[in-house]
């Protein structure tokens, strides 16, 4: 096996190509002018994850996805051999991530569904790894008591302890009796752990500085529906809090890490005057007036990891280094000028961080990854992400901007399809998941199969996305169906306006949120949409919301995003698709995996329950062991070929009613 890397002039990268066991997976495709890609080429996940340097910088760690398998691999730097270490069919078992701990050892975590009394649980294990031989052992073994519990959540690390090779830190959820989780230093040779900090009330995460002591922790009190930063000094003593806020305040304080040489001081993410998010150096050692550490600024010349650009989404290059480092500002720039008009996001350095990795993608861009040395000045083309995607023609996307009804400014994206339509085309409303996500002008697979369909497709940040403010995220709290679906109808109506859209021809498509959209859709505007595609959707908010009692800290923030089961039960029975089931009066495709942890199989049972009961228009399809992000190929392959259908049915060039 070798994988094989091409090593390129900046300004004219060559193609890449990894050998797989013998067989090339070409880096180009054949672009056919006659005739679209096939489904499966959109279809694929991208083909290298989790990719990083070995601290020495002499190999590299990563998974690779070969239709529903994942590989563990390390692979030599130089383009040599490549072993792979463990792998999995994703049918139950998923390797989530991999890191090293030293050149010779890998830590990886793994997560499958399960169930615990009372609900439907994601359980993850944490394993160190021989980076030779693959030989590897459970961090954190069974308990020789039986009687206690095993924890659910077991690979949170918190701190990888760089420099050390030996130990990293990670909180656990194992005291009987508590919910909140310990911090552990854990010896990687035999999975032995030493508790260095003990579980506290409420406090349900930790941070440690960079000398590997635990700092920080985030106190989220259920009751008092309000968040706490407590914190400790370098040489131990009293927890006192630094900063208390209610949930999804405006003003609240995110830590984000230590700085590297003096432990009283912390970057922080704020917005003291109720403006815009920025980041700030916080002295711990300094209070102001009102008993919180004083704020400064940290300047855009100090701060180029935190630079963020709306349209590409996310913070460009977020780096292990400091956050004032000259250097990866510098490098950084070098990167963006070398690749220019793309999102291009460093990652994986080796220890001295001369070598790492970049990420790059861009509008109509699919995902690359190069590796960069910074001794050479040189970027190298490591391979597609999505090989059978390389070398076509994508169509990319537009950015639109148009008043919501109340006249809320509001942002999105529109993807055309080749081709001219004078009277609109079909089009396909593609709302994001989350609520506390964002659509970008990034690469996206499933807008460009759509497009390539022949179907424009629209995407919208309605409020309550994180696109914008903390004020615009606010406006969409407990507006689940309300003003966040009105957003949509809006841009619905404006591209009807623009003559984008034909009128006749218009289904509504989503995932997770996505798909509760989708079906709210068909609920409040069923005369606006020809029909509404679900993908692991909410349906039954009130059952939703009583779920969430039964996880840590769930239920306090959703009762503020969304509602609570029992003090908001009649608006969130208004709101629920399968409450109002009997409002609709358009074709309905219903898809939702049985794995799926994150909305529960069983919401797709209700809303197809009371579809049958209405007597409505629908179609179910039940994907077998699927999880919510649809982490195997094959699942993702039938919901493209399953909606492709759904649409043409509806709204395609052959479908009657237009």
């Amino acid at each position: 096996m070798l994988f094989t890397r091409w090593d390129v002039v900046l300004s004219a990268p060559a193609v890449a190509c990894v050998v797989l066991w013998g067989a090339c997976i070409s880096s180009q495709a054949a672009e056919s002018a006659s005739a679209p890609l096939p489904v499966a080429a959109y279809a694929a996940r991208p083909l290298l994850g989790q990719l990083s340097y070995s601290p020495n910088g002499q190999r590299l760690v990563g998974l690779m996805h070969n239709g529903d398998q994942t590989v563990l691999f390390t692979a030599d730097a130089s383009g040599g051999h490549m072993q792979p270490l463990t792998a999995t069919d994703n049918a139950k078992y998923q390797i989530r991530w991999v890191d090293w701990t030293s050149d010779k050892q890998l830590i990886f975590s793994l997560g499958y569904p399960a169930f615990r009394p009372g609900a439907t649980t994601l359980e993850t294990r944490l394993f160190a790894m021989d980076a030779d031989s693959g030989v590897s052992i459970n961090l954190v073994p069974p308990a020789r008591d039986k009687s206690l519990d095993i924890a659910q959540i077991e690979d949170d690390v918190i701190d990888m302890m760089e420099g050390d090779g030996q130990h990293i830190m990670l909180q656990l959820r194992e005291t009987q009796g508590m919910v909140e989780p310990s911090v552990f230093q854990v010896e990687l040779a035999t999975g032995k752990r030493s508790q260095v900090q003990g579980a506290m009330r409420f406090v349900n995460e930790w941070m440690t500085d960079r000398q590997h002591r635990v700092r920080i922790g985030f106190r989220l009190d259920d009751k008092e529906k309000d968040m706490q930063i407590i914190e400790r000094g370098p040489d131990g003593g009293s927890w006192r809090t630094l900063w208390r806020y209610p949930l999804f305040d405006a003003h609240a304080v995110r830590p984000l890490r230590f700085d590297a040489d003096n432990p009283q001081r912390l970057y922080v993410s704020a917005n003291p005057e109720g403006k815009e998010r920025a980041v700030y150096l916080a002295k711990l050692d300094q209070l102001d007036a009102d008993g919180h550490p004083v704020l400064e600024p940290v300047t855009p010349a100090k701060r180029p990891d935190f630079a963020q650009t709306r349209d590409l989404g996310g913070f460009n290059g977020l780096a292990r280094d400091d956050l004032r480092s000259q250097s990866t500002r510098e490098l950084q720039q070098s990167v963006d000028q070398a690749l220019p008009g793309r999102f291009n996001q460093l990652s994986g350095f080796s220890g001295d961080r001369q070598k790492y990795l970049v990420i790059s993608s861009g509008n109509g861009i699919p995902t690359q990854i190069y590796t960069g040395d910074r001794t050479t000045g040189k970027l190298a083309l490591l391979t597609d992400e999505f090989p059978a995607l390389a070398g076509a023609k994508m169509v990319g996307k537009t950015t639109v901007e148009f008043a919501a009804r109340d006249g809320l400014t509001l942002h999105g994206y529109l993807t055309r399809p080749l081709g001219q339509a004078p009277n609109g085309w079909p089009l396909v409303l593609l709302p994001h998941g989350g609520p506390l996500s964002s659509d970008t002008l990034d690469f996206d697979p499933w807008t460009e199969f759509l497009a390539s369909r022949g179907y424009a497709v629209l995407q919208v940040n309605y409020r309550g996305s994180s696109s914008e403010s903390d004020g615009f995220r606010n406006a969409g709290l407990k507006q689940y169906g309300l003003k966040m679906q009105d957003d949509l109808t809006d841009a619905v109506t404006w591209a009807v306006q623009d003559k984008l859209a034909d009128p006749k021809r218009i289904c509504i498509v989503g995932g997770s949120y996505g798909g509760y959209a989708a079906l709210m859709g068909a609920v409040k505007t069923p005369d606006l949409f020809r029909c509404a595609v679900s993908l692991n959707g909410l349906t039954q908010l009130v059952d939703f919301s009583r779920r969430a009692a039964s996880y840590v800290n769930m239920q306090a923030v959703l009762d503020q995003q969304m509602g609570n089961y029992a003090r908001d039960r009649e608006q969130l029975l208004a709101t629920s698709p399968a409450a109002q089931a009997a409002a609709i009066r358009i074709p309905v495709l219903v898809m939702h995996g049985t794995a799926d942890r994150t909305v529960p199989y069983d919401q797709a049972e209700t809303m197809v329950a009371a579809l049958k009961a209405a007597g409505k228009t629908y179609r179910f399809v039940s994907l077998e062991g699927a999880d919510h992000q649809l982490s195997r190929q094959s699942d993702r392959l039938r919901f493209l070929m399953e909606l492709q259908q759904f649409l043409d049915a509806n709204i395609g060039a052959t479908a009657t009613g237009h």
